[in-house]
């Protein structure tokens, strides 16, 4: 029963440690729509400046394609951590499903010793009371 239990404590450690991951992951993936984001409001900003100079109409080519590699580069890590983050979730699923076989099994094993206390217990007051019925007779 004790070994069972310290499964459930090793399962229930790796399940958390397993969403810790996942949750790491999904902090990234919202980090890195942020810098999405930002990028586009720099563009439209950088755009808004170049039309007021000769400079900025000229540089602005060259800034958009620069803007460009960064925009695809954010999104090849985007998708790669979203690869990763339905990774680590099928991961979750398969460890909590065990973690539940665990749980079952000592909650069986607790539910059986509860039985066996309780026909314990009422064999012991069946005994004393035919004890008690044979004194008086």
């Amino acid at each position: 029963m004790k070994s069972r239990e310290g499964l459930v404590r090793l399962h229930r450690f790796r399940v958390e440690e397993i969403r810790k991951r996942l949750k790491s992951l999904d902090d990234m993936r919202g980090d890195l729509s942020k810098k999405m984001s930002d990028l586009e409001t720099m563009v439209q900003e950088e755009q808004r400046r170049s039309v007021n100079s000769d400079l900025g109409r000229l540089a602005f080519p060259t800034f958009a394609r620069s803007v460009q590699a960064r925009r695809e580069n954010i999104q090849r890590t985007i998708d790669e951590v979203e690869k990763q983050a339905s990774t680590v979730s099928e991961e979750l699923q398969a460890a909590y499903r065990e973690l539940k076989k665990y749980e079952v099994t000592v909650d069986a094993d607790a539910q059986r010793d509860r039985v066996e206390y309780a026909r314990q217990v009422q064999a012991d007051i069946a005994e004393m009371a035919m004890e008690r019925q044979a004194l008086k007779a």
